[in-house]
């Protein structure tokens, strides 16, 4: 498999290179069935996925300056392995998911920014208590799993 390294020595996949990667909490059963959502929905298939745990995913953090370790953001990077990586967290992720999904999720562009970090924040405090943890990252099935780095 051809492959770009990443500062960390991390490998990203060529087939990925120039693409749009969400990063979720591999542990948090609610952001596991939030990536089997959003891959039902992205028949064009946009988006790719990686564990904020896995070596990948701390790569990509580190490589966009942001913290390893916060595992409560949601975090969308486009342009992937390309000198236009960016990386967009909770609010300006959303913006940019959903509306590539469903067509009246346009509107979340009115939303203050502000106010979609917060919710992102406020329901990412709680996800655990209200959904459960693993305690380790979920296989996701076949066909889901050629979309996960």
């Amino acid at each position: 498999m051809d492959t770009a390294t990443l500062t960390s020595g991390a490998q990203l996949p060529t087939a990925a290179l120039g693409k749009s990667i969400i990063l979720v909490d591999g542990l948090c059963i609610f952001c596991n069935r939030l990536v089997a959502t959003i891959a039902k929905h992205d028949r064009a298939g946009r988006f790719l996925f990686v564990h904020i745990q896995s070596a990948l995913g701390q790569a990509i953090l580190t490589r966009n300056r942001h913290d390893p370790t916060d595992i409560d953001s949601v975090y969308l990077v486009t342009d992937a392995g390309t000198e236009r990586e960016r990386l967009h967290l909770d609010g300006a992720a959303g913006r940019l998911i959903w509306p590539a999904l469903f067509r009246v999720a346009v509107l979340l562009r009115f939303v203050p920014l502000v106010l979609l970090n917060l919710q992102y924040r406020l329901f990412a405090r709680v996800r655990y208590r209200l959904f459960g943890a693993s305690t380790t990252c979920i296989v996701p099935s076949p066909e889901l799993r050629a979309r996960v780095l």
